[in-house]
Parts: C-alpha cells; structure tokens; sequence
C-alpha cells in the first residue's frame, strides 16, 4: 500500500462546541464549591414550600404576609423554647439514670434462664456490663464531645440562623418570587405552574407536619405503656421511638426493636411481650388509621420508593435526609405526573382503540 492511499481522519470541534463544555465544567466546578450553600438553599425551599400554607391561610383571614410569616416562626420557635425548657432537664435525668442503671439491667439478664447458657458460652453480658460502666462513668465527657462534634457538623453543612432568616425572608418573598417567574410564562403554562406549585406545597407541608404529629403520638403511647408496665425510663424510650418514627417505614420498626429489648432487661418477658403487642397494634393502628387520616392530603408513595429515597436521603444528608426524602420525594412525583399526564392520556386512548383486523 502506497502512502497515498491511506485515508486519515480528521476531527474538527468547533469554537461553540468548546465554549459550552468549558462552560459546563466550571458550572459544575462552582456547584461542588458552593455545594453547603446550595444545600442551605435546597432545605430553605422545603421549609418555605411546607410552612406556605398555614401562611396563605393567615393571608386569607386578613394578615400581612409578613405578619403571618412572623407569626407562624414565632409559634414554631415558642413550641421548641418550651420543649426545650420543659423537657431538657427531666430528660438528662432520665437518661443518666437509664444509663447508671444498665449494669444492673446487664446482670439480672445475665442470670435469665436462656440468656445465662448463651452468656456461659459467650461472655458477652460481662463484656456488655463492662462496656455500660464505662459509658455511665463517661456520660458526661462523652455528651460534651457528642455535642461538640454535632456543632462542628452543623457548622460545615449550614448556619442555622441563616437557614432561619433565608426561610423567613423566603417565605415573604414566595407571593413576589412566584408571580415574577409566572409573568415570563404564557398564560396556559402559568395557571399550570400555578397550579403544581400550590399541590407541591401542600403535597409537603402535610408531610412535614404529618410526620411530627404522627411521631408525637407514636411517643407518647410508648411512653405511656412503658410507665403502666414498669419498663425503665419511659420519657427515654417515649423519646427513642418518636424520634425514630420520623424516619418512614424503618424507623418504627427499630424503635420497636429497641424498646422491646430494653423492656425484656429491666422489666421481664411478661412486660416485654405487653410492650411489644402494644406497638404491634399501634403500628397497626398508625398504618391503616392515624396516617391515612394525617396524611390524607400528602401525596403516597409506594414502600418501595419510600423506603428508596430514605436511604438516599440518609446517605447524603443523615436523618435530616431521611425526614425530607418523603416530602421531596412526593413533590417530584406531582411534577413528573403533571408533566407526563399528556403521554398518558394518548396512551389510554390508543389502548381504547380496536384492534385491527
């Protein structure tokens, strides 16, 4: 083959080309740079989107808009000043009293009928009531240092005051910040962004909400049940499972897991079992009744995509994640059902056709 014949390849990227692929790189380079203000921005959006209707609903009853949003972050912040005040001091009692009285929990378990011939095998109880000792004997230290760490963490990701105030000046602006964006739309895709941004508010205010109330409950009849059966320290398991009800799907079943256990050491098997068809039944209850009728003006999802994006939300962003996985979630729904309702109607339609012959 003569050098002529070769055939070469020539690759020409042109001058447009190279300016759009610069321009994504350093889009994506300022997004991994300004990643904590983004989030801070994206955990704003939720707040404003879920707190907007009990706002509207002031505004419709007279109120400011400012007003109603000073009034709604004022009720919010009065609630958790006197949960705070309340239950702060009784709860650290609580709990350093539950931890000085796990070793003794440790050693009746460890004389227990099937628990002393696995404890013989093992020795897990004498590791289990070494390990309670040192954890009573370090409470303290340790609670400095977990708080410590929890503000360091707290400190890289967002600023809580400045969360505070971009949620409050966001939540004033929405009315304003809305309207602009529907002045550049035409009017048949501005009733029906309109639209999708009022189903996406409630879609996650009712889950946030819903989601508190729902946990509250799950509390206080723990709570409630481990004080009738004498199970230790019922504010600290009243505590445990409504803080781990926030966290859909998993997180009652981990309470269950934990309070059951806790009873059976402190209490007996006979509490243990009460306490455990308690929660049984509640979670019954809360699956079929109580969060249907809290819920009813949220958008489901199925478990499956439930339990999804609580994983992913815990992944990215630890129970914070997964508390707003489910109302982020279900408003990605709303806006994917509204924007392929058009597919699906021809869809249908074609489905109704008769079949060829």
């Amino acid at each position: 083959m003569n050098g002529s014949d070769r055939t070469t390849t020539e690759i020409v990227v042109s001058v447009p080309t190279v300016v759009k692929a610069v321009g994504i790189f350093f889009a994506l380079l300022l997004t991994y740079l300004v990643r904590d203000a983004l989030l801070s921005i994206a955990l704003s959006v939720v707040f404003i989107l879920g707190l907007d209707p009990p706002v509207s609903a002031l505004e419709r009853r007279g109120w400011g808009r400012g007003k109603a949003a000073l009034l709604v972050f004022a009720v919010i912040g009065l609630v958790l000043s006197v949960i705070v005040i309340w239950a702060a001091k009784p709860m650290w009692n609580e709990i350093s009293e539950f931890v000085d009285d796990i070793p003794g929990y440790v050693d009746k378990a460890q004389h227990s009928g099937v628990l002393e011939d696995v404890d013989r095998e093992t020795d897990a109880f004498k590791k289990l009531e070494s390990a309670a000792a040192e954890a009573a004997k370090n409470l303290p230290a340790a609670a400095v240092n977990l708080l410590g760490a929890a503000a360091g963490l707290l400190g890289s990701v967002f600023s809580l005051v400045t969360l505070t105030f971009l949620t409050l000046f966001g939540l004033i602006a929405k009315p304003q910040l809305t309207q602009a964006g529907l002045e550049l739309m035409k009017p048949q895709q501005a009733r029906r962004f309109e639209r999708i941004l009022g189903m996406v508010c409630n879609a996650v205010s009712f889950t946030l909400i819903g989601n508190i109330v729902i946990s509250v409950i799950a509390g206080t009849v723990v709570g409630v049940a481990a004080a009738i059966v004498g199970a230790p320290s019922p504010i600290v398991l009243a505590l445990i499972t409504g803080l781990l009800d926030l966290v859909p799907q998993i997180g009652a079943t981990i309470a269950a897991i934990i309070v059951t256990l806790f009873t059976l050491i402190g209490a007996g098997p006979a509490e243990a079992a009460i306490m455990l068809a308690v929660i049984l039944v509640y979670q019954q209850a809360e699956n079929y009744l109580i969060q249907p009728a809290v819920m009813r003006q949220a958008v489901e999802l199925s478990g499956f995509a439930t339990i999804a994006v609580v994983l992913v939300g815990s992944a990215l962003l630890g129970v914070v994640g997964a508390v707003l996985a489910v109302p982020v979630a279900a408003s990605v729904k709303i806006v994917l059902h509204e924007l392929t309702e058009g597919r699906r109607a021809r869809m249908a339609a074609l489905r109704e056709e008769p079949a060829l012959p």
